[in-house]
C-alpha cells in the first residue's frame, strides 16, 4: 500500500530513491514549500483509491490511533514482532497552509528509518488525520442540549466522572498558559479539559467563553458577528457549571468522531484499532450487553517486559520475519484465537481465563520469539534502542461493538465526509474490535 508514498516522496525530491533525506538545509524555503506541496497533493489524491482498492487479509494487524498512540521508533519495532501490518499517520502530509521546519525533519527522518518496512508492506502509511480535519476553518457549533446526545448514554456519566478542568490564562506574550488550578475555583473565561488516565498527544483541548456580538445581517441573508473573548473575566457559578459541561461533551464529541473515523478505517483495512489510553480502551469496552466482559480491559496478553524482547534496528525485524515467518504467523495466529475464545466470556471469568491463556498460549511464543531475536541480532550489545522494550496489551473482544455503533449514530460528521471511499459499513469479525497498547521501556 505505502510503497506510493514513497515512490511520491521520491518525485518530489524529499527523498533519494534509496530511501535517504535530501540535504532540505541547501534549498531555499520556497522550493522545499514546492515540494511538500507536490506530495501532499499527490498523497491525497491517490490515499481514498488506495483504501478503497486495499485486500484485506485474515492476520492481526495494526493501525495506530492518530491521537491516543505514539508512533516512535521504539513502538513500531516492538509492534512489528506481534501485527502483521501497521498503519501509521502519514507524519508530513497536513490540513494546515503551514508546517514547521522541525516537524518536516522528523517526518522525513521517520520515513528513511522505516523506508525498508515500508518497502516490506509491514509499516503502512496513510494520512489519517487529514481526513479527521480537513480544514483550518473553527465551526460554529449550536446544540439544544449542551452537546449531550453527541455522547452515547452508556458512557455518559463516565466520561464526566473522569474529566479534569483546569484554568487557562493569557501571559503578557498572548500565550495560553495552564495552570494547576481547578477550573471550578475562580471559574475564568478559558479552561483546558482533560480525562484521568488518558494519553492524548494531540495537544490541549482549549475552550474559551466567546461571545458574539455586534451582529450585522449582510445581504445575502446570513450575519457578520464579531466574537469577544474577555481574558480577565469570571463567570459566576450557575453560567460556568453550564459552559463546563458542555466543554466536556464537546472534547468527548469530538474524541469519537476521530475513534469512529478510524475505527472504520481500520475494520475497512482489516485491521484493528490500537490505542494507549487506558480512558479510552475503557470507555470503548463499555456495552449495555451484561453477558460481555465490559469490565475486563486487563487481558495484558502481550505482557512481554520481563521477557526482554530487544530489537536494535528494522534490519532485525525484516532478518526475523524472514527467516522465522512460522514462528511470527502462529503467534499472530493465536493472538486471534485467544481473543475470539474470550468472546462473551462472563466477566467473573475473564481476568482469570485470560491470564491462563496468556501462561499456556502465549508466553512461550514470547519466549520463541525472544531467543529468535538474540539470535540474529546485529547489535553487540542487545538492544541498541537504550532500552529494553516490551508490549503490554489488552485485547478487547465484542463487548466493544455496542458502543462502536452508538458512536455511529451519535457523531454527528461520520465517516462518509472523512473517507468518502469508503461507502459500506464492515462487520467486526474474528479479530478484536480494538487493543490497548502500551510500549514500555527499562533502562
Amino acid at each position: 500500500m505505502s510503497n506510493l508514498s514513497l515512490n511520491l516522496l521520491i518525485d518530489a525530491g524529499l527523498i533519494t530513491s534509496s530511501g535517504k533525506v535530501v540535504d532540505l538545509k541547501k534549498l531555499p524555503a520556497n522550493e522545499i514549500s514546492n515540494r511538500l506541496s507536490q506530495y501532499n497533493r499527490g498523497r491525497i489524491e491517490t490515499a481514498e483509491s488506495e483504501i478503497s482498492n486495499h485486500e484485506s487479509t485474515d492476520k492481526l494487524s495494526a493501525l495506530f490511533s492518530t491521537g491516543s498512540t505514539s508512533k516512535n521508533t521504539a513502538s513500531i519495532l516492538s509492534s512489528s514482532l506481534v501485527y502483521d501490518s501497521i498503519v501509521i499517520d502519514d507524519p508530513i502530509v497536513t490540513s494546515s497552509n503551514e508546517i514547521s521546519f522541525d516537524r518536516l525533519v522528523r517526518g522525513l527522518k521517520l520515513f528513511e528509518w522505516g523506508y525498508e518496512l515500508i518497502r516490506a508492506n509491514f509499516l503502512k502509511v496513510l494520512p489519517i488525520s487529514f481526513f479527521n480535519k480537513p480544514s483550518n476553518d473553527i465551526p460554529l457549533l449550536l446544540s439544544d442540549d449542551a452537546f449531550k446526545s453527541c455522547i452515547p448514554p452508556k458512557i455518559h456519566d463516565f466520561i464526566h466522572e473522569n474529566a479534569t478542568l483546569k484554568s487557562v490564562v493569557r501571559s503578557d506574550k498572548g500565550e495560553m498558559l495552564i495552570l494547576s488550578e481547578d477550573a471550578y475555583k475562580n471559574r475564568r473565561t478559558a479552561l483546558n479539559v482533560e480525562f484521568i488516565n488518558d494519553y492524548w498527544k494531540s495537544g490541549v483541548s482549549l475552550y474559551l467563553f466567546e461571545t458574539l456580538e455586534n451582529c450585522i445581517e449582510d445581504e445575502s441573508g446570513g450575519f457578520a458577528c464579531q466574537k469577544i473573548w474577555n481574558p480577565e473575566g469570571k463567570l459566576e457559578k450557575e453560567r460556568f457549571n453550564t459552559w463546563a459541561y458542555q466543554a466536556i461533551n464537546q472534547a468527548i464529541r469530538c474524541r469519537l468522531n476521530n475513534i469512529y473515523n478510524e475505527t472504520f478505517l481500520a475494520e475497512r483495512l482489516g485491521h484493528t484499532y490500537i490505542t494507549e489510553s487506558s480512558f479510552e480502551a475503557k470507555f470503548m469496552s463499555m456495552s449495555g450487553d451484561t453477558t460481555c466482559s465490559t469490565g475486563s480491559i486487563s487481558a495484558k496478553f502481550l505482557k512481554a517486559n520481563n521477557s526482554f524482547i530487544n530489537i536494535d534496528s528494522p534490519n532485525t525485524i525484516l532478518e526475523l520475519r524472514n527467516k522465522h515467518s512460522e514462528a511470527f504467523e502462529r503467534f499472530n495466529f493465536s493472538l486471534q484465537s485467544i481473543s475470539e475464545e474470550l468472546s462473551g466470556v462472563d466477566p467473573e471469568l475473564f481476568d482469570r481465563k485470560a491470564e491462563n491463556l496468556f501462561h499456556k498460549e502465549i508466553l512461550p511464543q514470547v519466549d520463541e520469539i525472544r531467543d529468535n531475536v538474540n539470535l540474529i541480532s546485529s547489535s553487540g550489545v542487545k538492544g541498541a534502542l537504550g532500552s529494553l522494550v516490551g508490549l503490554s496489551a489488552a485485547i478487547a473482544t465484542g463487548s466493544s461493538l455496542p458502543l462502536i455503533a452508538s458512536i455511529m449514530n451519535t457523531v454527528s460528521s461520520g465517516v462518509t465526509e472523512a473517507f468518502p471511499a469508503i461507502s459500506q459499513q464492515q462487520r467486526f469479525q474474528k479479530r478484536p474490535a480494538y487493543i490497548w497498547h502500551r510500549v514500555t521501556k527499562t533502562y
